[in-house]
């Protein structure tokens, strides 16, 4: 025969599933911020960036910030990096300031970007930022 404290029990357990589940949500429903990295390129024919996390779909641009063939045509691809890796994306731009290949709504995973041009011996040398959505 149930007692009279099996009533406050059961509420209790409902309290803290309830408790539970408010701050399950929430962590999952954390907010992103933007993130950025500067890198330094120097390549002939590819080069990678390190590997970056996402935390939420959303925008991954690489914007050239310094460049010293600024006319020189430089393909930009994103590439996933988690799981299966396959290419997100591709841009081809001009290796010069302010140029920005731009891959939006890209899912939350690990990527990288890889830098390419025809090898015509000559070495393309500069700077860039990448931004992206990371979680906080």
């Amino acid at each position: 025969m149930p007692g009279h404290h099996t009533p406050l029990r059961r509420l209790s357990h409902v309290a803290a599933t309830l408790c539970c589940s408010a701050v399950l949500a929430v962590a999952q429903a954390a907010p992103a911020h933007a993130a950025s990295r500067t890198v330094h390129f120097e390549y002939q024919h590819i080069w990678l960036t390190p590997e970056f996390k996402t935390g939420i779909r959303g925008r991954i641009h690489f914007t050239v910030k310094k460049c010293d063939h600024p006319n020189g045509d430089m393909t930009v691809l994103l590439r996933r990096t988690d799981g299966f890796n396959y290419v997100s994306g591709t841009e081809k731009i001009k290796c010069r300031a302010g140029r920005t290949a731009k891959f939006e709504d890209s899912p939350a995973g690990t990527y990288e970007f890889e830098l390419g041009k025809l090898d015509d011996y000559k070495f393309f040398k500069g700077t860039a930022t990448y931004s992206f959505n990371a979680a906080r």
